[in-house]
């Protein structure tokens, strides 16, 4: 607004543009009158030369009337010729004097000499050049001597005159370059008094006072505001200088006071450089997991009440989600017993009826559970600033992550603890469970036999079977010890597969056993890796004892849907109609691992022979 106000002021003759502006118009009219003039001068002398070659001509012909007239005195030429002659003479003569550039030129200047001396050449032809010529052409042979004399005494005044109209002609134009030569130099010097104009008027109110402006631009570069330019004009540069200076003075004020705002960021900075680096402390100990130890929470409490600088920070957490019991955990260094006992009552509890201005209580909860709360007292009459109170909630948010995925964690291994040990049962009793039974059976049939004194022959056979028996057993056993025993060592599955496969194909020359991994991005999660890690196992496993098989191939791969995709192919014998009646134990639990997965296991003979396993299911990630 102040520089719209002071641009108002300025008036139209102060203005720089205006004082440069009007010498460059005159340079300009100045160049363009004397173009004008140069084409005027152009115009009206382009006939000239032509006018004065045609005179010349004009004059030749006079003298060569006057040869033919003395060819005919002398006989040199027929005087019966001499008329046709004459008359095409006097017709060329008058049609330069008439119809040529010489009367245009004489007609259309305004000079008086140059009319008067034409006239006097047309005069002089008309009153005694044509009549001597008429005359001639038709004089007697006798006459013609005398007339060729008179014509002749004509003739010196006749091109007398033809050379003063050419004089006239001259001197017309000289005086039209003459004329054009003034006006030129006169333009010249006008224009250069212009430029010398604008040349001072430039250098003092524009080259100056920008140099100037360039210096105190210089000085503000580098942080100095205390230049100030010294024109002072009521022009555009006077009004620059004037704001550049005001912008000087206000940005010294700014930067006094962004500086002081930088200190206070910086100060900001700083906190939450220490509050993002306490954040990530936090993160990192409680990702160590929470435990039953309640060292690592003292250590955030006293982290937290350092950087805070609130003086009581207790934090109580409960065993389990979602009951009344809290363990107080104090900051490290601070020992103090909780002196009530009812914590379902306890004034700190977020939904407290007792607590007074000061006190808050952040809830540790996630959406279904609770697992405790935070506690702080700021001192009365003292409030939260914001960035406490963002920093108490980062903190309570990563508490409340951190148990909640502990007890989900446990959780999901009582789960997996029960799945397994439902598997376990199930495994015992579907093998060695019934051998042993077999084998009770085998020693109650041994003592009827004894008690009868069976033959020797049925006594043995009983005693082979009971040796089969427990041979058989002994094998489950081992079978159960190695499938129990099993643990996902290799940081991936694609290495715990490749591990097994490499173990399989170690334990017989005449079987090999490939793998082919073509999964990509597909993250399974622990569960699914043994599970699919067991189900594999015991598709080999089965493939190398009822196949006879050369060659065994393990396929992972993408399906529709996301599915992952594992095939166990081998070019054995081929499977039975009713494959579970013969291997139910193994088969058996390979189904149940798949409906775990909540995936399908599908056991069918290969397109070329052998057998074909098949377990497909969708990875929880994209479920």
């Amino acid at each position: 607004m102040a520089m719209m106000l002071t641009g108002r002021k300025l008036r139209f003759s102060q203005s720089i543009a205006i004082q440069v502006l009007i010498p460059m118009l005159v340079i300009g009219l100045l160049a363009l009158s004397s173009m004008l003039v140069s084409l005027l001068v152009t115009l009206n002398t382009q006939h000239d030369a032509e006018a004065i070659n045609i005179a010349g001509s004009m004059r030749m012909q006079t003298y060569r009337i006057a040869v033919h007239l003395q060819q005919a005195v002398t006989g040199e030429t027929d005087p019966k010729d001499l008329s046709d002659t004459l008359v095409e003479e006097h017709r060329a003569f008058s049609e330069k004097l008439y119809q040529s550039s010489i009367a245009r030129v004489a007609g259309e200047r305004s000079d008086v000499s140059l009319k008067r001396a034409y006239q006097q050449v047309v005069t002089n032809w008309e009153q005694h050049m044509v009549p001597l010529l008429l005359s001639l052409s038709s004089a007697e042979q006798g006459r013609l001597a005398s007339v060729s004399r008179e014509y002749l005494g004509h003739v010196e005044e006749h091109v007398g005159d033809i050379d003063r109209l050419v004089l006239s002609i001259q001197q017309n134009t000289e005086d039209k370059i003459e004329l054009l030569g003034i006006y030129e130099g006169l333009s010249i010097f006008l224009s250069f008094l212009a430029l010398v104009f604008i040349v001072m008027r430039t250098d003092q109110n524009l080259v100056r006072p920008l140099q100037d402006l360039v210096r105190a631009a210089e000085h503000t570069s580098v942080g100095d505001f205390s230049y100030r330019t010294y024109y002072e004009a009521v022009n555009e540069i006077g009004l620059l200088c004037s704001t550049f200076n005001d912008m000087s003075a206000n940005l010294a004020r700014h930067y006094r006071k962004l500086e002081d705002m930088v200190d206070e960021k910086t100060a900001q900075l700083q906190r939450s450089n220490q509050m993002l680096d306490f954040l990530y402390n936090t993160a990192q100990r409680l990702s160590e997991g929470v435990g039953g130890s309640h060292e690592p929470f003292r250590d955030i409490m006293a982290d937290l009440k350092t950087l805070t600088g609130i003086p009581c920070i207790s934090l109580c957490l409960a065993n389990e989600a979602n009951t009344d019991k809290y363990d107080l955990i104090l900051p490290a260094g601070e020992e103090r017993d909780c002196l009530i006992r009812d914590c379902k009552s306890c004034f700190m509890q977020p939904d407290g009826d007792h607590q007074t201005q000061g006190e808050s209580s952040f809830a540790i909860e996630d959406s279904s559970d609770n697992f405790g709360f935070l506690y702080i007292n700021t001192g009365p009459n003292l409030e939260l600033e914001p960035w406490q109170q963002r920093l108490i909630e980062a903190v309570v948010e990563h508490l409340a992550a951190a148990m909640a995925l502990d007890y989900r964690e446990g959780l999901s291994r009582r789960v997996m603890l029960f799945e397994e040990r439902s598997i376990i049962a199930r495994e015992l009793h579907d093998s060695l469970a019934q051998s042993l039974s077999y084998m009770k059976m085998q020693v109650a049939r041994l003592v009827r036999l004894f008690d009868r004194e069976a033959p020797e022959e049925q006594l043995r056979e009983g005693l082979e079977d009971l040796q089969q028996g427990l041979n058989a057993a002994y094998r489950h056993l081992r079978e159960l010890l190695t499938t129990f025993r099993l643990k996902l060592d290799s940081p991936s599955l694609y290495q715990a597969l490749k591990a097994t496969v490499d173990e399989f194909d170690r334990q017989s020359e005449q079987t090999e056993v490939k793998l082919e991994f073509h999964l990509g991005h597909c993250p399974l999660t622990p569960n699914e890796d043994i599970h699919v890690l067991q189900i594999i196992r015991e598709a080999i496993t089965n493939a190398f004892k009822h196949a006879g098989a050369s060659c065994i191939e393990l396929r992972c791969e993408r399906g529709a849907d996301s599915r992952a995709v594992f095939r166990v192919l081998d070019d054995g014998v081929g499977i039975a109609t009713d494959p579970v009646k013969e291997h139910h134990y193994g088969l058996s639990t390979m189904r149940e691992r798949a409906e775990l997965l909540q995936g399908t296991l599908d056991i069918h003979p290969g397109e070329v022979g052998g057998t074909e396993v098949v377990l497909s299911f969708i990875p929880e990630v994209f479920s």
